[in-house]
C-alpha cells in the first residue's frame, strides 16, 4: 500500500480524507475485487508503545475493522484506497499540552491464494486549543 505523503495530518475532532493505493508485493495495484479483505486498526502510538498488546489504545472502536467498501473505506477497481476518517476517529486521547498526537492506521488485507498485506499509515492530529 502506498500513500504520498507520510505523516498524514487530520485536525482534531474534524472529518479527513486519507488516501492511498492498495498494492501486492511487487507494488501492483490490486483491485477492490481481488481482495477478500481490507481492515484497520486505528490506534495511538504513544498509549501503544507504553501498554504494547493492550486495546487501550484503539481509537473509536476501530479494531480490525472491515473497511472493504464498508465502514467509510472505499476501494475502487484501480486499487485506490478513499478512507474517510471521522471526527471520533481524529480525537485527542492524551492528556496535558499537546500540540500534536501521532496516530497509527495499520490496514490489513488478504488476496489471491494465501497472500497477505498491511501497511501503517502515520496520522499526526493537530489539538485545538479551543475544541471541547
Amino acid at each position: 500500500m502506498s500513500q504520498t505523503t507520510q505523516p498524514f495530518r487530520a485536525r482534531e475532532s474534524s472529518t479527513a480524507r486519507l488516501t492511498a493505493v492498495v498494492e501486492d508485493e511487487t507494488e501492483t495495484a490490486i483491485p477492490a475485487a481481488s481482495l477478500s479483505t481490507c481492515t484497520l486498526l486505528l490506534y495511538d502510538q504513544k498509549t501503544q508503545l507504553a501498554s504494547p498488546g493492550t486495546t487501550g489504545a484503539v481509537i473509536n472502536g476501530r479494531n480490525r475493522q472491515s473497511v472493504l467498501n464498508a465502514n467509510g473505506g472505499t476501494i475502487d477497481a484501480s486499487g485506490n484506497l478513499e478512507m474517510v476518517l471521522t471526527p471520533a476517529d481524529n480525537v485527542i486521547v492524551g492528556t496535558g499540552e499537546n500540540q500534536s498526537e501521532r496516530h497509527v492506521a495499520l490496514f490489513e488485507y488478504t488476496y489471491g491464494v494465501g497472500k497477505a498485506g498491511k501497511e501503517e499509515i502515520l496520522i499526526d492530529v493537530y489539538n485545538f486549543a479551543r475544541t471541547t
